[in-house]
């Protein structure tokens, strides 16, 4: 924000190229700091809550909790509120961070390799020249695509976070030990990454495609908010699996 005003007040080139080329670096470094932050952080969070549960019943101290006044939902909220405490400084630096995300995320809908299988030639400058030659015919239709990307890339790190934490948990009710919870919580993440990657995978080309089969100036708006939709469908998929798997979770530690 700072670098942002001293462009808009300074009125000496030289000057502003010495702020561009200071701010431009330091506004990189942030960035690949919250994706890094955004990929370690729901990575880490299964080794915190797949023990919880697990933990308290090899200890045996699973049946004192279930016999004070306290609910099951309330163990299991508990449990997860309690693990998550754990992550909160790379979960505040994520939050605070998060806006410097809005350049990577919002680009990753236009450089998608998946627009090269639109057109013969399958070549990436000709969408983006066609986009810049009439963005200002199509700009009433462009923010709503910039609104879908943004929204994906903003959401992503916490369903991320979020579906990897109730993953956890739910391994933990189910299993006995904690090293079984462990293994059984990060092999069901992988399964799950690498369904939801080849849903969007396959679901992105064919929306394009059903958008508009050739790269012409009419069809480029259309194909770039075809290929806003997958991501943020995978978001939406993501937060719903958790709120459903800390459920299963509460409605299995009741059954037992």
């Amino acid at each position: 924000m700072g670098y942002g005003v001293m462009l808009a007040v300074v009125d000496s080139q030289q000057t502003k190229a010495g702020i561009i080329a200071t701010g431009v670096p330091g506004i990189c470094l942030l960035t690949a700091v919250t994706s890094l932050l955004a990929f370690g952080l729901p990575w880490i969070a299964p080794a915190f809550t797949a023990t919880t549960i697990a933990r308290e019943r090899e200890l045996g101290t699973l049946d004192l909790l279930r016999v004070t006044l306290m609910t099951e939902r309330a163990i299991v909220l508990g449990k997860l509120g309690g693990c998550l405490a754990w992550l909160w400084p790379g979960i505040l630096m994520l939050a605070l961070l998060t806006p410097f995300r809005l350049a990577w995320t919002t680009g990753g809908g236009l450089f998608d390799p998946s627009l090269g299988c639109l057109s013969s030639a399958g070549c990436l400058s000709s969408a983006l020249t066609l986009s810049m030659t009439d963005l200002a015919s199509d700009v009433e239709e462009m923010w709503v695509w910039l609104v879908l990307t943004g929204l994906a890339g903003l959401l992503k790190p916490w369903g991320d976070l979020a579906l990897h934490a109730a993953v956890g948990l739910f391994a933990s009710t189910l299993c006995r030990s904690s090293g079984v919870a462990i293994t059984a919580s990060y092999g069901a993440i992988l399964v799950a990454r690498v369904a939801l990657g080849l849903v969007s995978a396959l679901v992105g080309p064919l929306l394009m495609l059903s958008a508009g089969d050739t790269l012409d100036s009419s069809a480029v708006v259309p194909v770039m908010m075809m290929a806003s939709l997958p991501p943020l469908a995978v978001v939406l998929i993501e937060i719903v699996g958790a709120v459903l798997l800390v459920q299963a979770a509460i409605w299995w530690l009741k059954r037992v």
